[in-house]
């Protein structure tokens, strides 16, 4: 099995840093205090229709490169335009249980770091560093990881931006774990699509599709119409959206 063991002291630091049942819960506010929080993901239109229909969940990305593995990545609504630079359909559901849920917040560079150090000590470090398979790589050594760990949730910023859309300095990513148990009673990271969020529905439709540079480092406005998107009430209104079952929110270019 890919990932093995570490010293004990960085062990024991990682183990520390991984907060137990602790999620920090002011993520998920949005100003207005509305209860409960949402959570919103954006993705590609052809995906859109299947969740103007209840009894819908999100699927689990698996595709090597995500910045944390196989996971549902949303972000929090308080950042309502923050992820919308990957598709122009955004839907937003309630996290499940998320209070429980053990996180490693990668927010804070020296929790990060921890995963940096960890990485350092594994056996194919160097391959991941210096060789064509460093995506393949990453991916099974951050499963590896927060299955040693057994983290639910990863808090990161984001590291893929348009700066009319996406703060790096502020917005908030999350990158949520779905376990599946195994006959021996070990739980591995699971495939297919999210338990962990209740009722996913879409709400919001974008006006503008976008592509990357620079590897993916910057997502570009392919249309920019010159209309600013919103931001100043935006997560109330698309609360409310949300809980009317059936109202779109329109963002202009």
């Amino acid at each position: 099995m890919i990932g093995g063991p570490v010293d004990g002291a960085l062990n024991a630091e990682i183990e520390r840093a991984v907060t137990d049942g602790n999620f920090p819960v002011d993520v998920l506010d949005v100003p207005q205090g509305l209860v409960p929080p949402l959570v919103i993901k954006y993705m590609p239109a052809k995906w859109g229709s299947a969740y103007r229909k209840s009894g819908q969940q999100l699927k689990i990305s698996e595709t090597p490169g995500f910045t944390w593995g196989r996971a549902t990545y949303v972000a929090p609504l308080a950042f309502p335009l923050s992820s919308g630079i990957f598709g122009r359909v955004g839907v937003v559901a309630r996290p499940d249980g998320y209070r429980y849920w053990r996180t490693f917040d990668a927010r804070d560079p020296y929790t990060a770091g921890l995963y940096v150090r960890w990485l350092q000590q594994q056996a194919k470090y160097r391959d991941i560093i210096l060789t064509a398979h460093s995506a393949y790589l990453s991916q099974l050594y951050r499963d590896a990881f927060r299955q040693r760990y057994q983290i639910d949730c990863v808090l990161f910023r984001p590291d893929q931006s348009n700066p009319e859309y996406t703060s790096i300095q502020r917005d908030v990513w999350m990158a949520v774990t779905d376990w599946r148990t195994l006959s021996g009673g070990q739980r591995e990271i699971a495939s297919g699509y999210s338990e962990r969020f209740i009722d996913p529905r879409l709400t919001v439709v974008l006006e503008e599709e976008f592509e990357d540079e620079q590897g993916g480092i910057h997502r570009t406005a392919l249309l920019d119409l010159g209309s600013r998107p919103p931001t100043n009430k935006l997560a109330e209104e698309i609360w409310h959206a949300y809980h009317s079952l059936g109202d779109i929110v329109r963002i202009p270019s």
